[in-house]
């Protein structure tokens, strides 16, 4: 089945040490991680921000669970719009479709009872409905995602839960935008942590994408919680973090800031 075309416009004594180990973990939990005062520079790692592959889906599997990811887009592309809200004015999405199957929203909720605006930051993974390669289903951390449909080369519809328009007067469209917006904001990152050689990087769980950790803000407060962990090198610990992500370089490079560290966790699945 032939995918439909899109605009190609570029637009977080061993009886002491295991002693130890759990109260740092506990201290993790607790949200009491010392964070340093001062900061740094610099990228710990040069690599680019590894990509899981996509997982190998065949046109039985694809049927069967009524999906496909098809062709990937060529180039970033940003969509905005102002969309309904129920207790506020309006919404001001911006989404972002990556060539890897990633995505990253903004919401702005203005018009507030307070009148003081809202700004909400996520990130997922896309792919394209096998039966309805012009629909897309967004797949985010928990209940974020949303199925949204290409009406035209550069416009996009939410769509209700079925998968179908939803029906109402109120605009529910986003528009595609010349320059791409990589929303670089701070939110919160629910991610694993893995640290060889005294570099750690940071798998987001909403995407599986591992970005290096850039060694500006809290970077070296975020070893030193790994290091006293007393992990063998490698073991990857659930953390979450206030940070952003960072383009550097070219071609431009991304990885992690960290700006705030939350807490973590041993032995937990992204999934929980």
């Amino acid at each position: 089945m032939t995918n439909p075309p899109l605009s190609s416009r570029p637009a977080p004594s061993r009886l002491a040490t295991l002693a130890a180990a759990l109260a740092v973990a506990a201290g993790l939990g607790a949200c009491s991680i010392p964070l340093p005062d001062r900061e740094r520079s610099g990228t710990l790692a040069a690599a680019d921000a590894v990509i899981p592959p996509p997982p190998a889906v065949t046109r039985e599997q694809a049927e069967r669970g009524g999906q496909d990811r098809g062709v990937p887009l060529a180039q970033p592309q940003t969509f905005r719009g102002v969309i309904p809200c129920a207790d506020c004015a309006g919404q001001r999405v911006t989404l972002t479709l990556l060539p890897d199957w990633t995505w990253r929203m903004r919401r702005v909720y203005f018009g507030t009872r307070d009148n003081k605006e809202q700004s909400f930051i996520s990130t997922g993974r896309w792919e394209r409905l096998f039966d309805s390669p012009d629909q897309i289903r967004l797949i985010g951390d928990r209940n974020e995602g949303g199925l949204y449909e290409f009406i035209s080369g550069s416009t996009l519809r939410m769509l209700d839960q079925n998968g179908e328009p939803i029906q109402s007067t109120l605009n529910y469209a986003l528009t595609q935008q010349f320059e791409v917006d990589f929303i670089t904001d701070t939110f919160t990152m629910r991610g694993k942590v893995m640290a060889k050689d005294g570099q750690p990087t940071f798998a987001i769980c909403s995407t599986g994408k591992r970005y290096p950790v850039s060694s500006t803000g809290q970077a070296q407060a975020l070893a030193d919680a790994y290091a006293k962990l007393r992990v063998a090198p490698g073991t990857p610990v659930l953390m979450w973090i206030d940070g952003h992500i960072a383009r550097s370089g070219e071609p431009p490079v991304e990885s992690v800031v960290v700006d705030k560290l939350a807490r973590g966790t041993l032995d937990s699945p992204c999934e929980d």
